[in-house]
């Protein structure tokens, strides 16, 4: 049995990549990288028993050559007996329409159309043909990006539903192996030009480094890349302990952590906490970018109650007292409550405001509370989010100001402005919570009777 096949016996069997009776997808673009996984696939399909199917996308953007290149896939399936899905979809229209770049789009495309197949079989796995040159390609583009830790861990050779049984073994191993065999393969011709930021690594840097710098680049890079692996999985195991200790709550919209006990871990330790938070309330990883989880740290430390952050992606950051929550952004449902003496839950937004009678005159300084001329207040006291033409007069200032006037210049984000509560009489808006009072319900040297309103801990 030829080396490389034995390679992928090895790799499925140590990984645990593939079990008895279980359905595999290859991505079948019909290159020979791809070829090299069907046909070691099949083989190995002699000794354990699975399931093969093979998926195909046809991106159109290379006119006759992407048809050549389906015919060819048809083909191959068609001689070995192995059932095939075919789906034409051009990358670069979605990724104009998206404002991502063609291999995002091209990816999102490939595994959409990967686990559609997938529902339809009843479940399995997708193997794609990711290869050790491809690990060292992946590991340098996001070196050149910025990336941290886990990304110099690379590819694996499991991740959720996908499989890279060749992901050691490098190009002219397999080149190697479809030749001697007569294993016919496409070529695709965008592939030699350096058009793309891939290939330019692929093409120009990586043959730099091996010419003048080192011949076994791809190797040690590799190498670096388990080594970063197996750092990676002691500081996951860290910060998952470290996450437990700190957590209050979680659910699949909102993770509640407690602050005193989060300030108190290496900035590195928070960090990676507010990351794996963010991204479980995304429900992925992309675009929770450095500046997100700097923001969100400091904005945390601060721990200003009733304060909150966009950190964009429909991913919103509060504080109340002694927690931060990190929550899904979705719009406010308009609220309306009447406020009694005591304790007032606000649902919509999970927060509380206390009214209590006060008989101390002095301003209070705190941005949760405000002392207001009780014999000022109009009609019923109550509490609910802005609507249309909302004004007041802000205190300190002669004349009133519309509200969407007054969060514009406080640079309050749109998206979080449905979620401020504003504190209300019959007539007038007497607080925008944990910001400005309205100057006619101050107290003055007159003022004989006080009410005390203030966001308290929930």
């Amino acid at each position: 049995m030829s080396n490389i096949i034995e390679k992928i016996e090895t790799n499925i069997k140590k990984h645990n990549l593939i079990k008895e009776g279980q359905n595999i997808i290859i991505g079948l673009s019909g290159g020979p990288d791809s070829v090299m996984l069907f046909h070691g696939l099949r083989t190995v399909k002699e000794k354990k028993n699975f399931n093969i199917y093979a998926a195909h996308i046809n991106h159109l953007y290379r006119g006759e050559d992407a048809y050549k290149d389906e015919e060819f896939v048809r083909k191959l399936c068609k001689d070995f007996n192995i059932k095939l899905y075919i789906k034409r979809k051009n990358a670069s229209i979605l990724a104009k329409e998206n404002k991502i770049t063609e291999e995002e789009a091209g990816r999102e495309i490939r595994y959409g159309f990967f686990n559609k197949i997938l529902k339809e079989i009843g479940g399995g796995l997708i193997a794609t043909a990711h290869n050790k040159n491809d690990q060292a390609e992946t590991l340098l583009q996001r070196m050149i990006r910025g990336t941290g830790i886990e990304g110099l861990t690379g590819m694996d050779y499991k991740q959720d539903n996908i499989i890279r049984p060749l992901l050691n073994i490098d190009k002219e191993e397999i080149i190697n192996y479809l030749e001697t065999n007569n294993f016919k393969y496409c070529i695709d011709k965008t592939n030699a030009e350096p058009i793309y930021g891939r290939n330019k690594i692929r093409l120009e840097l990586i043959p730099y480094i091996e010419k003048r710098f080192n011949k076994n680049f791809q190797d040690t890079i590799f190498r670096m890349s388990q080594n970063m692996k197996d750092d990676y999985k002691i500081i996951k195991q860290q910060v998952e302990k470290n996450f437990s200790e700190c957590l209050i709550s979680k659910d699949q919209e909102r993770i509640i952590l407690d602050i005193n006990t989060l300030k108190n871990y290496s900035k590195g330790i928070r960090s990676r906490i507010l990351r794996n938070s963010i991204e479980h309330i995304k429900g992925n990883k992309i675009d929770v970018e450095r500046k997100h989880i700097d923001y969100l740290d400091g904005f945390m430390l601060k721990k200003e109650t009733g304060k909150s952050i966009d950190l964009g992606n429909n991913v919103v950051g509060e504080t109340s007292y002694d927690k931060l929550i990190i929550r899904n952004k979705d719009r406010i449902k308009d609220f309306v409550y009447n406020l009694k003496k005591g304790t007032n839950f606000i649902q919509e937004i999970n927060i509380s405001i206390k009214v209590s009678q006060n008989g101390n005159n002095s301003i209070n300084e705190d941005k949760n509370s405000i002392l207001i001329d009780s014999d000022k207040i109009k009609g019923k006291l109550k509490v609910r989010n802005r609507q249309n033409g909302d004004k007041f007069q802000p205190l300190g200032m002669k004349g009133s100001k519309k509200i969407k006037d007054y969060f514009i210049d406080e640079k309050i984000p749109a998206k979080l402005r449905d979620e401020i509560p504003l504190v209300c009489d019959d007539e007038n808006i007497i607080w925008i919570v944990g910001y400005r009072m309205n100057h006619n319900y101050r107290i003055t040297e007159k003022t004989l009777n006080t009410i005390k309103i203030e966001i308290v801990e929930v």
